[in-house]
């Protein structure tokens, strides 16, 4: 699948705020029909028999997991940078995303920009710019990105796949709700993929609510009917523990004392 999107019509720039709620998969299929009643699935994904699509990216973070420590934490403000794709196999030609992932309290901003996974290897991993032609506003993105990995020092740490079945509302764009499932994680060093996965989430959906005002009247109704309680839940932090077993230890230390885990691991 080749991402045939102009580029002048992909958003640079979100500003929303996130909900997300952990759902076991046989009460996800209950909820889909009460979603449909005032949601449409999103155009992209009605080109598939399914309604959904596989989303890979690759995370980058410290050699001392620093994002991940972050979140952990607690942090109410905390950035990280990922690279974002939607081909399984990745062609010189195929679109990707850079992107930052901003975290305000229960704010999200995401800056992004587009490029070919060719320009992206030869300027991530080379340094290279030639051939890349960008505007004012993406240099000011690319710019913050490259500046923030140098900075803290982040490599590419874990290749995150999960299958997205999107909506959108029929009254207003703005509401999103995405169903997140199947999600599968291998350590890389690179931008690449993978046919060794592990499985992080066999057994639940992660359902997140996407929005800029209020939750409308009928998604309430959605919360009490099927008694969803809204949880954090990091894809990448669940991803990096299944591969580091040994930091969901040191988490839980974390979560207790952070004085404690500051002395255990300085």
């Amino acid at each position: 699948m080749i991402l045939t999107e102009n580029k002048s019509k992909i958003k640079l720039h979100f500003q929303r705020f996130e909900f997300k709620y952990q759902v076991p998969l046989d009460v996800v299929e209950g909820i889909i029909p009460e979603l449909r009643k005032y949601m449409d699935f999103d155009p992209y994904a009605e080109k598939f028999s399914d309604n959904s699509y596989d989303v890979s990216s690759v995370y980058y973070d410290s050699t001392g997991f620093g994002c991940y420590y972050d979140k952990v934490a607690g942090l109410r403000t905390r950035k990280k940078l990922r690279v974002r794709f939607y081909e399984p196999t990745l062609r010189p030609e195929t679109q990707v995303f850079l992107e930052i992932k901003k975290k305000y309290d229960t704010v999200v901003i995401k800056d992004r920009l587009t490029m070919t996974f060719n320009q992206c290897q030869r300027l991530l991993e080379k340094g290279e710019w030639d051939g890349l032609s960008v505007s004012a506003d993406e240099r000011e993105t690319l710019n913050e990105f490259i500046s923030l990995k140098l900075r803290n020092g982040m490599v590419p740490q874990n290749l995150v796949v999960y299958r997205r079945k999107p909506f959108i509302s029929k009254i207003d764009p703005g509401f999103r709700v995405t169903i997140d499932y199947d999600v599968r994680t291998a350590p890389v060093s690179t931008i690449t993929t993978s046919d060794s996965l592990k499985s992080v989430t066999p057994h639940i959906a992660i359902l997140e609510v996407k929005f800029n005002n209020v939750l409308p009247f009928w998604f309430h109704q959605i919360i009490q009917r099927y008694n969803l309680n809204q949880r954090p839940f990091s894809k990448y932090c669940q991803s990096l523990e299944a591969c580091h077993p040994e930091l969901s230890k040191a988490s839980m230390v974390e979560s207790f004392n952070p004085i404690l885990h500051s002395a255990l691991t300085n």
